[in-house]
């Protein structure tokens, strides 16, 4: 955005806010935004610059230009809509939460090995001490002792 531009879109924009502002303020009761907006409540910014009667091209500097960008955001926020750049915050709180999934998934992961091997310890010991129960009923039935292991030369 040249310098030129800047200014000029700044007072278009002010004056427009004003306006909206005015307009909000003079409601009676219930007061519903003035500023357009989406159906799910965030500033509609194609909208403003359609309002202005600028080209659609300079739609990107209400986004870029923190002076534009503020003095949205401060009627926005007056009128109860979310300002400009909240989907941007949306989206990295949605990367956080997929992240953390992830992480979870991978513990649990882990975990889910974790508790197999854990599961064949104890099968393998269950196992043993039915041998070794079996081998003591033989012993004491008989008063034999049964070889396990191979006798050493």
């Amino acid at each position: 955005m040249s310098k030129s531009l800047l200014p000029e879109l700044l007072e278009a924009l002010e004056a427009y806010l004003d306006e909206r502002a005015r307009t909000w303020l003079d409601q009676v009761g219930d007061r519903q935004p003035t500023l357009p907006s989406t159906s799910d409540g965030k500033v509609n910014v194609r909208a403003i610059i359609t309002a202005l009667g600028r080209p659609q091209s300079q739609e990107q500097h209400l986004f870029k230009k923190s002076e534009l960008r503020a003095a949205i955001n401060a009627v926005a926020g007056e009128q109860g809509l979310k300002a400009i750049g909240d989907r941007l915050r949306e989206q990295d709180l949605d990367k956080e939460v997929v992240a953390k999934m992830r992480r979870t998934n991978m513990r649990s992961g882990e975990l889910s090995k974790l508790v197999a091997e854990q599961a064949s310890v104890i099968e393998r010991q269950r196992r043993t001490i039915e041998s070794l129960r079996e081998q003591m009923r033989m012993f004491e039935e008989t008063g034999q002792t049964l070889r396990t292991r191979p006798v050493l030369p």
